[in-house]
């Protein structure tokens, strides 16, 4: 009832003619953000960024026209919103607990931005198919923002290609912080601390070929001596060696380390492994644990029950791999040498690895039931083996969202039940199950941790949300907001800013 009469006042405010151009578009938000405290709608159409807070009145707060992304600053409850024009790009840095919105000029109107893990810098970078209203682009930069000093710096990278595929950081060390960017033609590398320092460009062009070969993935060792990289269509892993040096272009020496074939992920090895990486192969189905400088006799292989591309850390020293297109999931403690495997109830399509609890969680969109689920596999210690056991959860059906909660001590997902869909709080330590039934279809689930709180999102373009605490089950508990996205709206004196 309310969400139609705010739409009866939108089309009778535009056809008396008194609010300038603003209602003649479909309100189109961003998509939601959420930092510890608040869950963020900006929507560009009414230039606002809405706070919306369980238990608080929605905040309303004026950002720059033209928003057309907006990122979590990690560890800070702070937004950044790319906006501005073509020609006068800008970067709203909004503190969410400070209900305050800080503007910054940026040297281009970039697509994209990518934060370091604690959010001390991030990456402003461009997307190739998109014009953003100018007739001329230079791909060829970044910028560069320093979220404490609230500047942006451009860093050019010599890229002979086109704009970057993505950024990875590598860990402060040594006096520096070096960042990694993936091009077409090589990688690029410059330090954040020293953005003035040019950028080193190397290209990988294996043996053989007469074009560097497309970068999809990086992976710097915690000492950033090392930059392994995997590329488009190569099976050699391409291990890079970094030098010391600070204050000027770093050094670099290029091997390719052979391994297996079809080359498929990349993982940093134990730390008691040395200088070394692993990798598995999806040809030739197999693991393995190279070494930096491509030493065979320091090689340790698995071979694999099936093609098991995907790797991650389950804890450490010990490796999980498992494939959206098989049933098997595999343990390899990849310092001692043992291995377990175990069948899975399904296929699954999604893996949450925590390595805090030594398990995972693996998502199925559907079972031999017909229904869908999840499994929760762990590791138990034998003396020539490890034993591998999937415990299985079964949801009615198929998940409209799952998230992970900030600590990763919780799973959430929304479980569609006709006009009653459920939240399912999975306690991942014990396994233990709580569901609160909801009044509308969940499109998105968010984790709001400062506040114990999960939000689930309705989908509505003018915002509604429904607000829990972690591991209800009374539907009394829960606190519904609706009708947000226009918030401080009728009080605009002009259509303009």
């Amino acid at each position: 009832m309310i969400r139609a009469l705010l739409t009866g006042l939108i089309v009778l405010l535009a056809g008396c003619g008194r609010r300038g151009s603003l209602y003649d578009a479909a309100i189109v938000p961003l998509p939601l953000v959420a930092t510890s405290k608040a869950v963020v709608q900006v929507v560009p159409q009414t230039r606002r960024a809405v706070v919306v807070t369980p238990g608080e009145t929605p905040a309303m707060l004026l950002v720059t026209p033209g928003a057309r992304a907006a990122v979590k600053v990690p560890g800070r409850d702070a937004l950044a919103i790319l906006s501005g024009t073509a020609r006068a790009p800008r970067l709203d840095l909004l503190d969410v607990e400070a209900r305050e919105v800080t503007t910054v000029d940026m040297p281009g109107a970039f697509d994209r931005v990518t934060f370091s893990p604690e959010g001390a810098f991030g990456v402003l970078s461009w997307d190739a198919v998109r014009s953003a209203g100018l007739a001329a682009r230079n791909l060829n930069e970044v910028g560069l923002l320093n979220v404490a000093a609230q500047t942006v710096s451009r860093v050019q990278l010599d890229t002979e290609g086109l704009a970057p595929r993505f950024v990875q950081f590598g860990p402060p060390v040594g006096g520096r912080r070096l960042v990694a960017v993936a091009l077409d033609r090589g990688v690029a590398l410059f330090d954040a601390l020293r953005p003035e320092v040019p950028a080193r460009r190397i290209a990988l062009r294996p043996a053989g070929s007469t074009v560097d070969a497309a970068v999809v993935e990086l992976l710097f060792s915690r000492d950033t001596r090392w930059l392994f990289v995997r590329t488009l269509g190569v099976d050699d892993v391409v291990v890079i060696e970094l030098g010391a040096e600070v204050g000027a272009p770093v050094s670099a020496s290029i091997n390719f380390v052979a391994g297996g074939t079809g080359l498929a992920d990349l993982e940093l090895a134990p730390e008691a492994a040395g200088d070394a990486v692993l990798a598995t192969y999806s040809v030739s189905g197999e693991a393995l644990l190279l070494d930096a400088r491509g030493i065979q006799d320091n090689v340790k292989r698995l071979q694999l029950p099936a093609s098991l591309p995907s790797l991650a850390t389950l804890a450490p020293g010990r490796v999980l791999l498992w494939s959206p297109a098989s049933r098997s999931a595999v343990v390899w403690d990849v310092l001692d040498g043992r291995s377990g495997v175990t069948t899975l109830s399904g296929v699954p399509d999604r893996a949450f690895v925590l390595p805090q609890l030594g398990r995972a969680v693996l998502t199925f969109p559907s079972v031999e039931s017909g229904a869908s689920a999840l499994d929760m596999v762990s590791v138990t210690d034998e003396p020539n083996r490890l034993r591998v056991r999937a415990q299985t959860i079964q949801l009615a059906r198929k998940p409209s969202a799952v998230t992970l909660s900030a600590d990763q001590e919780s799973l959430f997902i929304a479980v569609p039940q006709g006009t009653q869909p459920a939240v399912v709080t999975v306690e991942l330590r014990s396994m233990g199950l709580a569901e609160v039934l909801l009044d509308a279809p969940v499109t998105g689930l968010l984790h709001l941790p400062s506040e114990g709180q999960v939000v689930a999102d309705h989908g509505s373009p003018f915002g509604d949300l429904s607000f829990l605490p972690v591991g209800a089950t009374e539907r009394r508990s829960v606190r519904r907001v609706a009708d947000f996205a226009l918030s401080g709206d009728l009080d605009r004196p002009e259509d303009g800013r």
